[in-house]
């Protein structure tokens, strides 16, 4: 169980590459599905042209053999007329020939579009005609009862006969040839529209299996983040309150002995003071130093420790108010060394009244505190909304989200570059007490402020130069 715990939470594509592959496989399948299905149609369409082709290319054939008939029909007739001198048959070949234009004519419309075909059909009209034409003068031949006539009106109409059969072979031959190489085509794109429909299923099939592979194992993954989370969860909860044990025991059993050794050191100076010599008395002196310099950082260690849980719900603060109380706080400070401060109207946003407060105040200090000697200290603050990709270090789920960017620059004395990052280290000093004032764990403060605000904090400087401070605070709201 661990293991697979392991291997799960271990993945080996970032959250971005899972996104860009899923949406290339999406992208990927419509493109695929909606070309296939274009294909598809373009098959189907010539297979329903190809399919008409085959049924018109029947009638033709089947309208040719219709005029071959009713050919052979009138021909018959007029062969029995010869051989049995009964003029009923005269009447049947004419009946039977009148049909045959009629039948012609339908074949007009059945061979558009093919030029061969249509020569071969004028010419078969002319001769159809030619034929009912030596039919009808056979017809009243007959009533002359002149032998001679009769049968050179019956070798002419043999003639077109034959002419007519020809031509009808012909053509029929042209039409079982097109019937043929059109019912090849058809069941070619007949095999293709059955491949297509296998393919786009085969496709939907692979690219769904894959959306659901993807899915379920995000789905699996989820789950153990979730129990991952939940012991995280626990264990803070855990820390957080050995912590709050912690500050109470820094609060009250750390400083009582302090206290007592201040006490004790200061009744031996002002009893024993005139007694003791002066080695001693400076031995005391450095024991109260000592001992309030350990207070003074149990107590900034408290403040620290404090910013943990915030006893509040977050609200919408205007950071105009919570700059103005800073100000206010340091108000004999910034009296003291003279400093002017330049502040842009600054936006309001979800958090911690008090917390944002200390944030303004710390920076401030810091940088009065860190002036040039020889020049008042100079405060310029300013505001601009940033995207957050633009974030050095940005979370991803954070690069869509418009960030307000507050930036802090001071003409001090400036700080290495190499110490951008330390700065915000607990207790990190870049000097030495008796240069300036402090524990070191202001900046600190600052970056456990704006994180407890889902935000970001960076430094630059050149010594010598000033620095800058920037602030990224989410212009939503994204704490619960």
């Amino acid at each position: 169980m661990k293991l697979s715990t392991f291997n799960l939470l271990n993945r080996t594509l970032s959250e971005q590459q899972l996104s860009l592959i899923t949406r290339f496989l999406l992208g990927t399948s419509l493109i695929l599905i909606i070309a296939l299905s274009y294909s598809y149609n373009e098959i189907n369409q010539e297979l329903i042209n190809y399919s008409e082709k085959v049924n018109q290319t029947q009638r033709v054939i089947s309208s040719l053999n219709e005029v071959s008939s009713a050919l052979y029909e009138s021909t018959y007739h007029a062969n029995t007329y010869l051989f049995l001198k009964d003029t009923a048959y005269i009447n049947k070949t004419l009946a039977a020939a009148k049909t045959i234009p009629a039948l012609t004519q339908k074949i007009d419309s059945l061979v558009i579009g093919n030029e061969s075909q249509q020569k071969r059909l004028e010419a078969l009209k002319v001769h159809v005609g030619e034929f009912s034409t030596y039919t009808e003068h056979l017809a009243k031949s007959v009533t002359l009862v002149n032998p001679a006539i009769v049968y050179a009106l019956y070798k002419k109409k043999n003639l077109e006969v034959d002419s007519i059969t020809k031509l009808i072979s012909e053509m029929s031959n042209v039409e079982g040839q097109l019937m043929q190489m059109r019912m090849r085509s058809r069941d070619n794109y007949k095999l293709q529209v059955f491949r297509y429909n296998w393919i786009i299923m085969l496709v939907a099939i692979v690219f769904l299996s894959s959306a659901f592979v993807l899915l379920d194992r995000e789905l699996k993954r989820n789950k153990f983040y979730r129990v991952d989370l939940e012991n995280k969860i626990e264990n803070l909860n855990r820390s957080n309150s050995e912590l709050e044990q912690f500050a109470y025991v820094a609060s009250h059993d750390l400083q009582e002995p302090l206290r007592k050794i201040r006490s004790f050191s200061d009744r031996l100076i002002s009893r024993y003071q005139e007694e003791v010599s002066g080695e001693i008395f400076q031995i005391l002196g450095k024991i109260d130093g000592s001992a309030q310099r350990m207070q003074l950082l149990i107590n900034d260690l408290l403040s620290f420790s404090r910013i943990v849980k915030t006893g509040s719900e977050a609200r919408l603060i205007n950071l105009n108010a919570s700059l103005a109380d800073a100000k206010s706080n340091l108000s004999e400070m910034i009296i003291e060394n003279k400093a002017v401060i330049h502040c842009e109207s600054l936006p309001s946003v979800e958090g911690y009244g008090s917390q944002m407060v200390q944030l303004f105040q710390n920076l401030l200090s810091n940088s009065i505190k860190y002036h040039k000697k020889d020049q008042r200290p100079v405060i310029r603050i300013t505001h601009r909304l940033v995207n957050g990709e633009i974030i050095p270090g940005v979370k991803p789920s954070h690069q869509d989200i418009q960030f307000h960017q507050i930036r802090i620059s001071d003409n001090g004395i400036g700080f290495k570059k190499e110490f951008s990052e330390k700065i915000f280290i607990i207790f990190k000093r870049l000097h030495g007490r008796n240069e300036f004032a402090g524990t070191g764990i202001g900046l600190a403060i600052c970056k456990r402020v704006v994180s407890n605000h889902n935000g970001y904090i960076f430094a630059e400087s050149t010594e010598g130069e000033g620095a800058n401070f920037y602030i990224y605070l989410p212009s939503e709201s994204l704490l619960s």
